[in-house]
């Protein structure tokens, strides 16, 4: 009798184990991820977060100077890891935020451009598990969704492949042929931060 409670002990508690590992993994996968739902929000920290990599998009008509900034965000613990094992974590974040810009002539150049206000972001989040098969907003081994700056919450993305995949086509075709397939998709070739020091 003694030796089936301690059995029946060893199982419950070796359940409850697992269970608390697979609560946890689920949990800490992308805290701006709905793990019900697949949704994406942009998240609250970002901004305490490294900075990847800034774009600029040049003015193509009209006066010179940028038109528009990205700066792209990401954990912190992302950039050890991509160091390390030369692609990104599953649950790694990427923010890319989307600033307007104003320029002006001032001491150091003729042309100089400085970010006015956010007018929206980008959030990519490493997927790969595979986790929302059903939701347009996942696949490639990312989740996808673009905002407007009056709401960091609510995507305005229907779908990642009529939505968001065109202007990754550039960064796909620019990747470096040994990188992960699911990496590809990202500039990564522009963030500094992720390579070897």
């Amino acid at each position: 009798m003694k030796n089936k409670i301690i059995t029946v002990s060893i199982l419950i508690l070796t359940t409850l184990s697992a269970l608390t590992a697979i609560a946890h993994a689920e949990k800490s996968f992308a805290p701006n991820v709905n793990m019900k739902t697949g949704e994406i929000r942009v998240p609250n920290n970002y901004t305490q977060w490294a900075t990847l990599g800034t774009w600029s998009h040049a003015n193509t008509e009209g006066e010179p100077g940028a038109k528009e900034y990205h700066i792209v965000y990401t954990q912190p613990e992302t950039i050890v890891y991509y160091r390390e094992h030369g692609k990104y974590p599953d649950g790694a974040i990427l923010v890319k935020e989307l600033l307007s810009t104003k320029t002006m002539q001032m001491t150091t150049g003729l042309a100089v451009s400085h970010a006015t206000k956010i007018k929206g972001w980008f959030v990519l989040v490493r997927d790969t598990q595979n986790r929302f098969k059903e939701s347009n907003l996942w696949g490639d081994g990312w989740g996808w969704s673009l905002f407007n700056a009056d709401d960091p919450v609510k995507t305005v993305s229907t779908d990642y492949k009529t939505d968001c995949i065109g202007c990754h086509l550039p960064a796909r075709q620019m990747a470096h042929p040994d990188a992960d397939e699911s990496d590809k998709w990202t500039y990564s070739f522009g963030y500094l931060a992720l390579q070897k020091k």
